[in-house]
């Protein structure tokens, strides 16, 4: 920084760290964060949280400079807001995240973006407090022991489990009673390491000792199967992305289907499926009359859920919301994600979508980092519109 220039105010990107030169996923969307952030005045940079200096209250962190085409390595105070993008592998790592995100809560001149919604089990809990949600939830339970399966399967014949923390569809299963063969039972689903998964149990001890072993210690949910997959079988849901934006209003972005793999009973993208314009996708399986009505629940629920989580929750940035429609042309809700991804986005024709879907993060921070500066008395939005100074651096 020029001596006498005026120091803009910090944003910094928390994320896990992984081995590599420049420590951290995704470098490319990162990098773009960073460039976005000096139009908007502030100085973005990227940092793990287990390279926070609590003595020193400093932080080192890497922000990427256009003139020298680099990442740069720097040491920053700790910054003013904090936009928490960190997705953990291991239950150890994720302790030591919670550890210190104990502590940069606790410091009042330290805000966040938004703050992280617990587990699948906790929001369906919140939205169920609402009666206008109630169609739109199917019937999930705890599990709490591994009987619940047995008895699940021997009412309806069918279940689906997924882990409360999961996500890109891991470890999620559906299993089935066998229609000819009793007390045969037939599995499929994704390990955690989103492989597929085929197999078939003769007899009821066999399939809750396997289950014992592959759920472990691990906190599943119990789920009533739904039909959610076109007429040729192929599971898919939609994905609607609502953020934040300049002005602190929620906006929905996009909204854009992934349709899995054949076999798959997931429809996630980084299990092989395939992205989808959301309304031309939904024509080709239901009648016009259907989609229009369809679309109208999806656009209404998109409204709604943000403002429903964030009245119980705290302040939220953005939602990710995936939504799913039976046979029937029903509309279910599946699960709300406040750390969403952009792949789908990236991989549809709707520029401004990609567009508006990064830049909004950063718009948002500078209103509340600009309203928060000038001591401005800006509300948090409550309503809905659907539409440290650098020092010498280290080159990496």
């Amino acid at each position: 920084m020029r001596r006498g220039a005026k120091r803009m105010p910090l944003l910094g990107i928390m994320v896990a760290e992984l081995p590599g030169k420049v420590p951290f996923a995704n470098a490319a969307s990162l990098r773009a964060l960073c460039l976005l952030g000096i139009s908007a005045g502030i100085e973005v940079f990227v940092f793990s949280p287990n390279r926070i200096d609590w003595s020193r209250e400093q932080v080192t962190g890497y922000t990427y400079q256009a003139g020298k085409e680099a990442w740069m390595k720097i040491n920053y105070a700790l910054p003013n807001l904090i936009y928490d993008r960190c997705f953990f592998a291991s239950k150890a790592s994720y302790q030591d995240y919670s550890r210190h995100l104990r502590q940069l809560r606790g410091r009042s001149s330290i805000r966040f973006l938004g703050y992280g919604l617990p587990g699948k089990w906790e929001v369906m809990q919140i939205l169920q407090r609402d009666p206008y949600f109630h169609p739109f939830l199917p019937e999930t339970r705890l599990l709490t022991q591994l009987q619940e399966v047995l008895n699940w399967l021997e009412l309806r014949s069918e279940v689906f489990l997924k882990p409360k923390g999961g996500s890109q569809g891991r470890g999620v299963l559906y299993i089935k009673k066998h229609q000819e063969l009793l007390d045969h039972f037939i599995l499929s689903g994704r390990d955690r390491r989103n492989h597929l998964l085929q197999m078939e149990f003769q007899n009821a001890q066999d399939l809750k000792f396997w289950l014992r072993t592959f759920i472990g210690q691990r906190i599943y949910l119990l789920q009533e199967y739904l039909s959610l997959h076109t007429a040729n079988g192929n599971a898919y849901d939609i994905r609607s992305l609502v953020q934040k934006n300049r002005h602190g209003y929620w906006e929905l972005t996009g909204m854009g289907v992934r349709c899995g793999q054949s076999g798959s009973i997931t429809a996630n993208l980084h299990g092989g499926g395939t992205a989808w314009e959301a309304a031309p996708f939904l024509k080709s399986e239901f009648s016009q009359e259907q989609v229009e009505e369809q679309m109208n629940t999806l656009i209404e629920l998109s409204t709604k859920i943000p403002l429903a989580l964030e009245s119980a929750h705290g302040r939220l940035a953005e939602l990710g919301i995936d939504l799913g429609i039976d046979r029937n042309g029903r509309v279910w809700l599946l699960e709300v994600n406040s750390k969403p991804g952009r792949s789908l986005f990236t991989k549809l024709p709707n520029k401004a979508v990609q567009k508006s879907s990064k830049e909004n993060p950063i718009l948002y921070a500078a209103f509340l980092l600009y309203a928060q500066k000038t001591n401005r008395m800006i509300a948090e939005a409550s309503s809905f519109r659907a539409s440290a100074e650098i020092k010498q651096g280290q080159q990496v």
